[in-house]
This record gives structure tokens, C-alpha cells and sequence, in this order.
């Protein structure tokens, strides 16, 4: 195979991009922004969102510098990344709340890690075929939180209307789903992380997640997002995005 016929890859990857024969990657590259991106999504230039699985604020700079005047509401479980939400929270003026959110309402183990944002409901499995060696190092300390559902935290914080849902719970997307479904019908657009892989144990399949979303009244509209794994060659987690058909 010549180099002019040599299939485009990605960095540092040996299986090819679909479609860059015609330079559509590289166009879309010149093209996106977030603002565009989700401006085909929303049609409001100040955004309510919810941010679930909110370690220490990165999202509330994130959307904040896309939508300035969007209201962002925060949920973060663990107290010692709650502390620094908190501070981001307050410097945009957004609310953050300290609690997990799941299919119910109970006391829950939270599993804690070195590494802070790996921390989740969920313990990591140390038997993962993780390849940065991240499974082996985990501490899984176990402290306890409160949970409730996403559904009853939206009711007493007085929110009827979400136009963007993210969520980021290490391998617990099923459970904050089923707990959403309420809310879920007046929403317009949602971004979740998927792992795919055994990080976490058996967590939530991209076809459970698929399913949910689709009784809700949603399609998936990008998969903007993935991570390779250079040890199993797989796929390690992506990260979706759904829009509501009626919207």
C-alpha cells in the first residue's frame, strides 16, 4: 500500500477513521466548538444544567465558558471533593449539593480512591484489564453518603426544565437513569459517560443506556468522545450524547 493509499489513523493508532478520504475529519476539527455544538442541541443561550457525578467543578468552568449565563446545578458526593465544588460553585454562582444520586433513597457505601475522580458508588474491580495499572492501586475506602434520586433532588431544588443532563458516575449511569425518569421528560439533551469495560465490575452496558433513553423519548445524536486501550486494543468508555426527539 502506498502513502497515498494508506488509510488515515488515528495518533499513535493502527485502525483507521472512517470517512477522512475526503478530509471530513480534518474539516469537522476547523468546524467545532462547543457553542456550535450545543447551540444545534438548545435553543437558549442560558441553560439549566445538571451536573451528576460533579468531582470538583471542572464542569461548572466548562459550560460556563460556553453558556455564561447558564444555571448549573452540582451534585458530588464525596465530602473532600464537595470542598473544592463548593468553592467553584461559589465563585460562578451555582448550586452544588452535596449527595450521590442513584434509583432510590437510602445510606449508600461510597468507594473513595487515590486518584479522586475515580472514586464512585462503585468499587473498582482489581482484577480489571485497565492498562495504566490504576485497578491495581485502588484503595476502594469505604465512607458513607446519603443517596436519594435525581427526580426528588430536582423537586426541592424547585427544577421543571433541564436543557442539558450530565452525567459522569463511574459505571452507576443505569441507576441515576432510573431514578430520572421524571425529569427525563423535560429534558432536552443529555451527555453521559459509558465505561465499557471491567473497570468497575459488570456496570452499566451501552445497551442499557440505549434502552433507557430511547423510553425516555431520545436519539442519539454524537458519540463525541472515546478512550482506546492500548493493553486490550477495546474501547475503554465513551461518552454520549442524547437529544429529545421533540425538542
Amino acid at each position: 500500500m502506498t502513502q497515498d493509499t494508506m488509510p488515515h489513523t488515528q495518533p499513535g493508532m493502527h485502525s483507521p477513521i472512517c470517512g477522512t478520504s475526503d478530509l471530513r475529519n480534518e474539516e469537522h476539527a476547523q468546524a467545532y466548538s462547543p457553542r456550535r455544538f450545543f447551540d444545534q442541541l438548545l435553543a437558549t443561550d442560558a441553560p439549566v444544567v445538571l451536573d451528576v457525578g460533579a468531582h470538583r467543578g471542572e464542569s461548572i468552568r466548562y459550560f460556563k465558558s460556553i453558556y455564561p449565563n447558564s444555571q448549573l446545578y452540582s451534585f458530588e458526593p464525596d465530602p473532600q471533593n464537595f470542598a473544592a465544588l463548593e468553592d467553584v460553585a461559589a465563585q460562578f454562582g451555582s448550586k452544588a449539593v452535596c449527595v450521590a444520586l442513584g434509583e432510590n433513597e437510602e445510606i449508600s457505601p461510597y468507594y473513595r480512591q487515590g486518584i479522586s475522580h475515580l472514586g464512585g458508588l462503585l468499587p473498582i474491580n482489581a482484577d480489571s484489564s485497565d492498562s495504566l495499572g490504576y485497578a491495581r492501586q485502588a484503595s476502594n475506602e469505604q465512607i458513607a453518603v446519603s443517596k436519594t434520586t435525581l427526580d426528588n433532588a430536582c423537586a426541592e431544588l424547585g427544577i421543571s426544565h433541564v436543557h442539558i443532563l450530565k452525567i459522569d458516575v463511574q459505571g452507576f449511569e443505569r441507576q441515576v437513569l432510573e431514578g430520572a425518569t421524571a425529569l427525563l421528560r423535560h429534558t432536552d439533551c443529555a451527555v453521559i459517560e459509558i465505561g465499557l469495560y471491567d473497570f468497575y465490575g459488570r456496570t452499566t452496558s451501552f445497551v442499557e443506556v440505549v434502552n433507557l433513553m430511547h423510553a425516555a423519548g431520545f436519539s442519539l445524536w454524537d458519540i463525541a468522545k472515546l478512550s482506546k486501550n492500548p493493553k486490550s486494543l477495546r474501547t475503554d468508555w465513551i461518552e454520549v450524547v442524547y437529544r429529545k426527539d421533540s425538542v
